[in-house]
C-alpha cells in the first residue's frame, strides 16, 4: 500500500490499478504530480481520495487550474498537515500519522516555513499512501569525478549558456541541472548542450549566440510591465473550453474538455496577441 507517486502514475498509465485492494488513498505533496495522483485515483475507482500538504493552498506549486479541477472532483484537501510515520499492520498500510503545521518565517524559496504544532498528532486512516514530494538526482554516474561542481541540492553546476560544467568536456542539462522542471525546459537545455558539444569537437570557441545575449538582456531590463498604460485598445478575451461535469469526468480518462465549435475556433485563431504591446526590439 506504500507506492511512490511516479510508480503509481506509471501503473495507471499502463492500464493497471496499482493496488486493487485499497480504497482509501492519501497522497502527500503539493505539486502537479500529487494532483495527478489524486485525480487518477478516482479514475481507477478509489472511493476516498485525500491530499496532504504541509503549507496552505496559496503556497501550492501545482497549477491553479489543476487544483481547482481536483477540488471540483471531490478530492479532500488537508492543508497545514504533514505525515510523520506510516502506520502498518501485518505488512500493510492502515494509516498515516500526521501532525498539524503553522506557517513561520519565509525560507530560502520565499515561502513561509511550515512549523509543527506540538501535541497535534493524529492518525489519518488509509490503505494506500502515495508520496509525491519530488525526486532526487542520481549522481552515481559521476563516481570517480569528485571535482564536478554540484549544488547543495545535488544538481550539477553548469554555464547557463553553454551547459558546460567545470570539467570542459562534460556537459549537463535537464533536471540534473535545474532540479524538477518542465519537459520542454530539459529539451531546450539539451539542445544548447548539443550545439556546445558540436562546437567543442570542431575546435570552435564556446560563445553565446545573439539570442543568448538577448535572453540575458531581457532578464535584466524586465521589459514587460503589466500595469503600463500603452494607450492601445485591448484585444478580445479568449474563449474558455467547456468541461464535462465533475461527477462524470472524474471516472473517465476520456477528454474532459469539449473543444471549440467551428466559429469559436476561427474566432480564437483570429485573435491578435498584440506582441508590440509587450516588447518591440530595434536592432
Amino acid at each position: 500500500g506504500f507506492i511512490p507517486g511516479v510508480e503509481y502514475l506509471r501503473a495507471i498509465n499502463d492500464g493497471q490499478d496499482p493496488y486493487p485492494e485499497g480504497q482509501r488513498v492519501v497522497v502527500v505533496g503539493g505539486g502537479n504530480v500529487a494532483i495527478d495522483c489524486v485525480r487518477c485515483s478516482f479514475r481507477v475507482n478509489k472511493k476516498d481520495v485525500n491530499l496532504v500538504y504541509r503549507r496552505t493552498r496559496k503556497e501550492m506549486p501545482a497549477e491553479d487550474v489543476e487544483v481547482h479541477d481536483a477540488e471540483e472532483e471531490g478530492v479532500n484537501f488537508h492543508f497545514l498537515t504533514t505525515p510523520v510515520r506510516v502506520v502498518a499492520e501485518k505488512g500493510k498500510v492502515v494509516g498515516l500519522e500526521c501532525i498539524r503545521m503553522e506557517l513561520g518565517e519565509p525560507d530560502a524559496s520565499g515561502r513561509r516555513r511550515p512549523v509543527p504544532v506540538e501535541g497535534s498528532e493524529f492518525v489519518m486512516p488509509c490503505d494506500i499512501a502515495v508520496p509525491a514530494i519530488g525526486q532526487q538526482v542520481d549522481l552515481s554516474l559521476l563516481e570517480g569525478l569528485s571535482d564536478i561542481e554540484v549544488t547543495r541540492w545535488h544538481t550539477i553546476v553548469v554555464n547557463d549558456v553553454t551547459k558546460q560544467t567545470n570539467r570542459p568536456k562534460i556537459f549537463s542539462a535537464g533536471d540534473c541541472e535545474t532540479g524538477p522542471n518542465a519537459l520542454i525546459t530539459g529539451c531546450a537545455g539539451a539542445r544548447k548542450a548539443a550545439f556546445s558539444i558540436d562546437r567543442l569537437i570542431n575546435g570552435l570557441p564556446l560563445e553565446p549566440e545573439e539570442e543568448d545575449c538577448f535572453d540575458q538582456l531581457f532578464k535584466k531590463v524586465k521589459v514587460y510591465d503589466g500595469q503600463e498604460n500603452t494607450g492601445l485598445i485591448g484585444g478580445r478575451s479568449r474563449y474558455h473550453l467547456r468541461m464535462l461535469p465533475p461527477e462524470s469526468r472524474k471516472f473517465t480518462f476520456e477528454e474532459v474538455e469539449e473543444g471549440y465549435t467551428t466559429p469559436e475556433a476561427m474566432a480564437e485563431a483570429d485573435r491578435c496577441l498584440r506582441c508590440y504591446s509587450v516588447v518591440t526590439v530595434a536592432v
